[in-house]
């Protein structure tokens, strides 16, 4: 009997006709019996086309060539591809410029991405407008949906793996979209980055999804979604019954196929000639500190990112979440919505007019950025600019991996393993302070970027327990860590890569700053590095030293005083800086317990001064305490902390260890270099004429660390009030008496007795009297919490013209904008509500004139160096939480100067 396919026409043997070619019959036959090959081929080709064949059917197949395509291309990258910030971008540009028809099979595979978008567009109209999702296919729909928004995943993380510049802020932009999901979008952001930043985390998890996970994901919907519309069906022309074909129908094989693979050929051949004359180009390596460049998405993304535009504040998460939310749930439940089974287009108007709009919409944005670029002047010239720049590298010869081929920003990604436990202790040990975030160099010390080149691991971490002379000169002090903990320190230094390796001449050598004066030591260190615990017996330690052996280096005591950092505040031998005061004779005044409760637990005084609660063994605490109880005075200690007037520096008050400056800013990271309290006091008050004995007294109040709770010239802080309408209605005897003997309420609030001998407490209190007059009056406002430097903020007098803030009234985007600004301590450096600034930080008015917000958000995000050096950290802020900051700061402006009478 003569056996028919599924169209009726008779079907023809295989083996029959396999039988008159001889060898190849029984070669078939053979393979037939153990794979079922010939039922299988004949499934594929024998289905029926209800109205036979159309161009219009060619996009599902051309869409699944294109997914075959791209993983070929993709696997023959992947054979030199390295995913790593150092190692990404090399590697590709080894590709192109080196590997013969690299440029050609990545151009491709590029190119081959944006084809998946447009042909996947195209599957998806026909779909829709012929109302093939109708008749019991929605799960076929729903399938295809999913694999729509795999492929989109695809385009998104492919992109990033360039690591040029292009590729880092435009997934940057990307990635930060996630932290607007209400509830988790922290954690999102988390996930998808591997840490607050971008880094080398985020790069080998996009590689996972890109390379692993989505295109297993998406080849499991492929073969859900063929098996569910060989199971429905085709639905044929727009005039079918989708439930019951009526149509005459013809085989998939021939006539399909060929225009199939017609179409296919035609595709390939377009990407084909744009990958050999339009090669795909690669720009610059991802540099985090380029403040100036603009990111703009690859094409198929403009649109959204404009529409990001329309939406800020509390809105964005309207315009970025439900929004779009809605619409791709839209999308889905369409076969649920419109059960109607009418296919003709111009009969359901409803569900195709509202998908025109969206089309016509997306359409109109994309156009819409695009012409915005090119309207604004300053855009359209930096986007020119980048686009030379990239057309310049890709053209450039190919040059091997190299220190000048990374920039310094690189230092600065994520890392993992013990490199990334090295960052941490690099940090605790505050190594930036000196040395810069990153290791990119600093005021006091000198960039170790690539410093491997020049000392291998060994020499590295012989020359952190044991500096050389110039080292120690500079203010670095033996390093106490265990073996496991200076291992991950070396490997992290090691790591660490950038143009300024060339100025590395020693690992840690301080150089002088631009002033030419000394350098200043390294912040105090967080009491996590603290030494093993010395096995010598405390008397040795503290004969030792009374006998005058005070050198670090043999005293067990004073090796944890180096190793903390002790010194880099209080000096060698507890002599006193500008940052701490001294420590010698502390024995004469505090019993051992005293000094090992204070060390323990710091007064409110000295935690506001930057001391940290000192934690470790038994041993090494009373090996410390026994070391500092020894300290003596050599005559000459006070004398290095007098001012230049020559005014006898204060003795160290009873329990307070403050530095002359107020504490680090909550905002800056960790190592972030403080900046000296001298001459960073009222610059109106400094500019009027004073006696002699207010200038010892402000040195005093300086020297005792009165400024860490109470501010410069006495102007208060949310930890301690302002002294001057205080002091002047307070009678010298009475002022004297609360400063010896203070009161439960000031105890309370960290006040510690202050002992000073009768002259320089009356200069104290005298200076504290005038705080009042028109000379030292401070500014009417306060410093906000936990100031991080000295506002040179003119003090009003009578005759003189002042700054008045005459700022405009602030809109709700901009008022959220100032909250955050403050609950992230930025005022600390900028000063309050960053109109006047400090010492630390310039003032941010009129920053909206220089900076558009595009750009003024590149900046927080990824600070420049000289940014990263004066302590400001990149900003990981949900997007609406940055726009809002954003708002704020382009909001602040000049406060206008009017005069007093």
């Amino acid at each position: 009997m003569t056996e028919k396919d599924q169209t009726g026409a008779p079907r023809p043997n295989p083996e029959n006709i396999l039988r008159k070619s001889g060898g190849s019959t029984r070669l078939w036959r053979w393979i037939d019996r153990r794979t079922g090959a010939d039922e299988l081929l004949h499934k594929s080709l024998d289905e029926p086309v209800p109205g036979g064949a159309r161009f219009a059917y060619v996009f599902g197949s051309a869409l699944l060539f294109l997914i075959v395509s791209q993983v070929v291309t993709g696997l023959c990258l992947a054979l030199y591809y390295v995913p790593s910030p150092l190692s990404a971008h090399v590697t590709l540009a080894y590709i192109i410029k080196d590997v013969a028809g690299g440029a050609f099979l990545r151009s491709l595979h590029s190119y081959g991405s944006s084809a998946m978008i447009v042909v996947l567009v195209l599957h998806f109209l026909q779909t829709f407008l012929y109302g093939s999702y109708k008749g019991r296919r929605e799960l076929l729909w729903l399938s295809g949906c999913v694999l729509s928004l795999l492929i989109l995943g695809m385009a998104f993380t492919g992109y990033l793996l360039r690591w040029d510049l292009k590729a880092y802020f435009a997934g940057s932009v990307g990635t930060s979209l996630a932290g607007d999901v209400p509830l988790i979008g922290g954690w999102l952001l988390r996930l998808l980055r591997g840490g607050p930043t971008m880094g080398a985390l985020t790069l080998s998890r996009f590689y996972v999804l890109h390379v692993f996970l989505l295109p297993a994901t998406i080849f499991f919907f492929v073969a859900i979604h063929i098996f569910l519309f060989r199971k429905a069906g085709a639905a044929g022309p727009i005039v079918e019954d989708p439930m019951h074909p009526h149509l005459p129908a013809e085989t998939f094989y021939p006539k399909q196929v060929i225009i199939d693979m017609l179409f296919v050929l035609l595709v390939m051949g377009v990407l084909g000639t744009l990958a050999h004359f339009v090669p795909e180009k690669l720009g610059p390596v991802a540099d985090p500190s380029n403040s100036n460049y603009l990111p703009r998405p690859e094409w198929y993304y403009l649109p959204f990112f404009e529409w990001l535009k329309f939406w800020d504040g509390a809105k964005t998460v309207i315009g970025v979440i439900v929004i779009p939310g809605i619409l791709i749930g839209l999308v889905f439940l369409l076969p649920f919505l419109d059960r109607n089974l009418e296919r003709r287009p111009w009969k359901r108007p409803i569900p195709v007019g509202s998908v025109l709009i969206v089309l016509i919409g997306l359409i109109g944005l994309g156009l819409q950025s695009r012409l915005d670029d090119s309207r604004d002047p300053t855009t359209a010239s930096q986007i020119a600019q980048q686009n030379l720049a990239e057309d310049q590298y890709f053209h450039a010869p190919f040059q091997p991996y190299s220190a000048s081929s990374i920039s310094g920003g690189t230092a600065l990604v994520a890392l993992s393993g013990a490199a990334a436990q090295g960052r941490t202790i690099f940090d605790s040990n505050r190594c930036s302070s000196c040395h810069g975030v990153g290791g990119v160099g600093g005021a006091v010390g000198p960039a170790i970027t690539h410093i491997s080149d020049k000392f291998p691991p060994d020499q590295l971490a012989a020359l952190l327990k044991e500096p050389n002379a110039k080292m120690k000169a500079g203010g670095m002090v033996p390093l106490t860590l265990n073996t496991a903990d200076m291992t991950a320190l070396v490997s992290y230094v090691s790591s660490l890569g950038g143009t300024s390796a060339a100025s590395a001449t020693t690992p840690t050598a301080a150089t002088p700053t631009a002033e030419g004066s000394p350098p200043s030591r390294p912040a105090q260190a967080k009491p996590s590095a603290l030494s093993a615990p010395s096995k010598e017996p405390t008397a040795t330690a503290e004969s030792s030293a009374s006998t005058g052996n005070n050198n670090p280096v043999t005293v067990p005591g004073g090796k944890i005083y180096q190793s903390d950092g002790c010194a880099a505040c209080h000096g060698e031998e507890g002599t006193g800086t500008q940052r701490g005061p001294a420590l010698v004779d502390v024995g004469k005044k505090l019993s051992a317990v005293q000094v090992t409760d204070l060390l323990h637990n710091p007064t409110a005084k000295m935690k506001a001064g930057g001391m940290p609660a000192v934690t470790g063994g038994d041993e090494e605490i009373i090996s410390l305490v026994a070391y500092l109880r020894s300290l003596k005075s050599t005559g000459t200690a006070h004398e290095q902390t007098a001012n230049a007037n020559g005014v006898a520096p204060p003795i160290h008050t009873q329990g307070a260890r403050p530095p002359a400056t107020p504490a680090t800013p909550a905002s800056a990271p960790a190592g972030a270099p403080s900046q000296p309290q001298t001459g960073a006091v009222n610059s109106a008050a400094a500019a009027q004429p004073v006696n002699s004995s207010d200038q010892g007294g402000e040195a005093i109040y300086n020297a005792q660390g009165c400024a860490g709770c109470h501010g410069p010239g006495g102007i208060g802080t949310s930890s301690a009030p302002e002294l001057s309408k205080f002091s002047k209605a307070t009678t010298p005897a009475a002022l004297t008496r609360l400063l010896e003997d203070p009161s439960n309420k000031m105890k309370a609030g960290g006040m510690a007795a202050t002992n000073l001998p009768a002259t320089e407490m009356s200069a104290l209190v005298a200076y504290l009297q005038n705080l009042g007059t028109p000379a030292t009056a401070p500014p009417a406002t306060k410093l906000p919490p936990s100031a991080g430097s000295a506002a040179n903020v003119p003090a009003p007098a009578s005759n003189q013209s002042t700054r008045v803030a005459s700022q405009p009234p602030l809109n709700p985007l901009e008022s959220k904008g100032k909250v955050i600004f403050g609950t992230h301590g930025c005022g600390d450096c900028h000063g309050m509500d960053g109109v006047g600034g400090t010492a630390a930080a310039p003032a941010l008015a009129n920053t909206g004139k220089s900076f558009p917000p595009e750009q003024l958000t590149t900046m927080l995000q990824h600070p420049t160096v000289p940014m990263q050096k004066g302590g400001m950290p990149p900003l990981s802020l949900g997007g609406g939480e940055l726009k809002a900051l954003v708002a704020y700061v382009s909001s602040i402006s000049v406060a206008k100067n009017t005069s007093r009478p």
